[in-house]
């Protein structure tokens, strides 16, 4: 991974109500030990809370990387969560998604202002097709749901789903939460780039981003480092396949490959020159509710954020229904960057501030609240600050 190098840097922090507000002043070094018992800290209660089998956490703070790995990828073989252990990333595969979308446009192969029904002429003369490809990626569509409903299966159930959708809110006014909308975004993309979409994400974005273990489908080689999830009964589980279930949720990787991605997307410039403005493109933001601006895959926030407003990016009212947006265009400015994931048996978490030169990820192999996660990340961060303080 292409890091920089720890520097001597320390910061003065005043933490408020408010956020966070640096200042910058001279030389008490962060050592692992602290990044590490600061991770502990934050993380394992959580663990011993939920009844979370294994936990993989990685922090990137002053241009150093950090790793801790906790308890076990698999209930029944005892096996230790490691560098190898895949998790199933849920949602934040739509980070990928968004990225595959990003590059194939700086690579004219689409413009984020075309319609579906151009790479699927089957949709031309369906409703949807009066969405662009921005909208579906954004989930301002209007009201496609947060899932398809359980009767679609099959490719073809699939496309006369959209062939049959009726828009039923202004375009471009309201965002609801959806993996049709993103699913549909990625199947788009994928017809642009002519490849399958699990394709164009295995041999083209993960090599791109020099992800070395990330995939769609686990090869039988690596299955001894797939992890089990488990259940609210503690039940061991594994995500099922479904609708566009490699565009919204099917990604599974390693701690060092989501520490590479983050690492990137904090320091663009230390990406392969191909992908750095699909990199960048995912950063702009276009929609904006309340805090929140909506980003390609990523959620932003005005930079300092506040814990309140990280949470209520993620709380019922948000993820689970349709609101109001302002249409914006956010391209500088000091921003904070999110996106949780789920799937049935295990939870992620990304979170990177450029200002601070931090980011973090979690993996879980269990399911737990979405605000957990953002609150044990936010003490990560004001622990290391605090820790800075001569």
């Amino acid at each position: 991974m292409a890091l920089l190098k720890k520097t001597k840097t320390i910061f003065y922090v005043l933490i408020s109500s408010m956020g966070l507000t640096t200042y910058v002043n001279a030389n008490q070094q962060i050592t692992t030990a602290k990044v590490e018992n600061a991770m502990t800290q934050a993380f394992q209660p959580l663990m011993q809370k939920y009844a979370v089998p294994g936990m993989a956490i990685g922090v990137l703070y002053q241009g150093k990387s950090y790793e801790k790995y906790y308890g076990v990828q698999s209930l029944a073989d005892k096996k230790s969560v490691n560098k190898s252990t895949l998790f199933e990333l849920g949602s934040v595969s739509k980070l990928f998604t968004a990225t595959a979308g990003s590059y194939a446009q700086s690579l004219s192969k689409l413009s984020l202002q075309d319609h579906p029904g151009k790479y699927l002429p089957a949709l031309k003369n369906s409703e949807i097709n009066q969405v662009t490809l921005l909208q579906l990626a954004t989930y301002t569509t209007g009201n496609l749901p947060l899932q398809f409903p359980d009767q679609i299966k099959t490719d073809a159930q699939t496309l006369k789903y959209f062939q049959d959708w009726k828009v039923n809110q202004p375009v471009g006014q309201f965002r609801q939460y959806s993996n049709p909308s993103i699913g549909l975004f990625g199947e788009a993309t994928a017809k642009a780039m002519n490849m399958p979409f699990s394709t164009l994400l295995e041999r083209v974005i993960f090599p791109q981003l020099q992800l070395q273990h990330s995939y769609v489908n686990v090869p039988k080689a690596q299955q001894t480092n797939y992890a089990f999830g488990y259940d609210q009964n503690n039940r061991p589980i594994r995500v099922n396949p479904g609708p566009f279930d490699a565009q919204a949720y099917g990604v599974k990787s390693n701690l060092p490959d989501l520490l590479q991605f983050l690492n990137l997307n904090l320091n663009p410039d230390q990406a392969k020159a191909s992908i750095r403005p699909a990199i960048q493109g995912t950063h702009i933001g276009y929609f904006k509710m309340g805090g929140m601006t909506q980003a390609l895959g990523w959620e932003t926030f005005d930079y300092p954020a506040s814990l309140e407003t990280l949470l209520e990016s993620n709380s019922d009212r948000v993820v689970m229904q349709s609101n109001p947006v302002e249409k914006t265009l956010v391209k500088s400015g000091a921003r904070v960057f999110h996106k949780t994931g789920s799937t049935n048996g295990f939870g992620t978490y990304l979170i990177y501030i450029p200002a601070e030169k931090f980011g973090l990820v979690m993996l879980m192999n269990k399911r737990i609240a979405n605000a957990e996660r953002i609150k044990a990340a936010y003490e990560v961060l004001n622990t290391l600050k605090q820790t800075s303080h001569p």
